[in-house]
């Protein structure tokens, strides 16, 4: 049951936050009327809100997440580094890490310039494959993880989405050699990005990532301080006991 519970909620992201019963049955692939005797269950308990025939993530959701203490520190810690290189950048900056299947997002802050455009095109989780904080992840993370993602299918999210896994870990092994991911719209069309891992002993445990559109993403120029800000980041995680 809690299986198949963790199926609906994830069945939810951001480009559709209200479901309806066949398509949350599609998406999980749980017969129909299972996914109504799941969801009645949920509402009743505070995981889903009911609007009319359909369904939404429920409050209690956000609320529990904020009481998960490593990823609160988390984002305690960084939230200067955050500010800091938006204000330096003039772009919106993003601290990610893994999740079991997508990069979740743990903290964005946006520049002035930056406008918040870049919150309605990408929000709250995203593929390993077609982004540089993913990309980063799967370069400097956990081998596991990473052979998994190659070997299951490489969905196509934009024209320049690499799809190939032989490309892709060519790519990765470029990113281990340079210290830090680029996407180049393989995410999003019209914007690209540079990711730094943020490294605790071999591995990393989150990324740091300056997102903006194409033509103001200056890799030779935000690389460097990128690395830098990392590297101090990390050394304030492991103080603080990460």
């Amino acid at each position: 049951m809690l299986g198949k519970a963790r199926l609906i909620l994830g069945a939810f992201d951001a480009e559709s936050p209200v479901l309806g019963l066949s398509e949350l049955a599609r998406r999980t692939q749980l017969a129909k009327t299972t996914v109504l005797r799941l969801v009645t269950e949920m509402v009743q308990v505070g995981f889903l809100n009911r609007r009319g025939r359909r369904y939404e993530l429920g409050p209690l959701l956000f609320e529990l997440g904020q009481r998960v203490q490593r990823t609160r520190q988390l984002r305690l810690i960084a939230a200067r580094y955050l500010e800091d290189l938006a204000r330096s950048t003039g772009e919106t900056v993003v601290l990610a890490y893994a999740g079991d299947n997508e990069v979740l997002f743990l903290e964005k802050y946006f520049s002035r310039r930056g406008g918040g455009v870049t919150v309605t095109q990408v929000e709250g989780r995203v593929p390993f494959h077609c982004g540089a904080s993913g990309k980063a992840l799967l370069a400097f993370g956990d081998a596991e993880l990473r052979e998994r993602i190659l070997a299951a299918p490489l969905r196509r999210k934009t024209p320049w989405t690499i799809t190939d896994a032989a490309q892709l870990r060519a790519e990765l092994e470029k990113t281990r050699r340079q210290g830090f991911a680029v996407d180049r719209q393989e995410l999003v069309v019209g914007f690209g990005a540079v990711s730094v891992p943020i490294m605790i002993g071999d591995l990393a445990a989150a990324t740091l990532t300056v997102v903006g559109p194409i033509s103001r993403i200056d890799v030779a120029r935000l690389a460097p301080e990128m690395i830098a800000v990392g590297r101090t980041l990390a050394r304030d995680f492991q103080t603080a006991g990460f």
